[in-house]
């Protein structure tokens, strides 16, 4: 039961954050089962590894989805990554950082950074494979 609301709430939160951001209001909720999809993956990933390969895994999902959805939907891909990343952003850990470092702890506070940097590195790892992945198909494809 705890994973279904926590996937429930990976939905609403990119769909809400859809929404803050003003994407056209006819992929607001499609952009919602792309986080959610990602985020389901990240779940089922974390107990078998650690969190940045989890957070990459689920990055590779939302990445991959996203661009198939802005070809099938004719819209810019950054429609999709932007909302669908944000259950994966390391929001509390960047808050832990800064609460550790005032509160005189390096260590936790290193500790977390670095946990937050690759966390955000696996996020941006995930764009570039698939990006990166579809460009040589292209290539390929067009050489053929």
């Amino acid at each position: 039961m705890g994973m279904i609301l926590q996937i429930l709430g990976a939905y609403v939160a990119t769909v809400t954050s859809g929404i803050i951001l003003e994407i056209p209001r006819p992929l607001v909720f499609k952009t919602g089962f792309i986080g959610a999809l990602g985020y389901t993956v990240y779940l089922l990933s974390l107990p078998y590894t650690d969190i940045a390969v989890a957070t990459l895994c689920g990055g590779l999902v939302i990445a991959l989805l996203s661009q198939i959805a802005a070809r099938l939907l004719k819209s810019p891909v950054t429609v999709f990554y932007i909302p669908s990343y944000f259950p994966l952003v390391p929001g509390a850990g960047v808050y832990k950082i800064a609460y550790f470092y005032i509160q005189g702890n390096a260590q936790l506070a290193g500790q977390n950074f670095i946990e937050s940097m690759l966390i955000s590195g696996a996020i941006a790892l995930s764009v570039f494979i698939v990006d990166s992945f579809i460009e040589i198909y292209i290539y390929v494809k067009k050489q053929a």
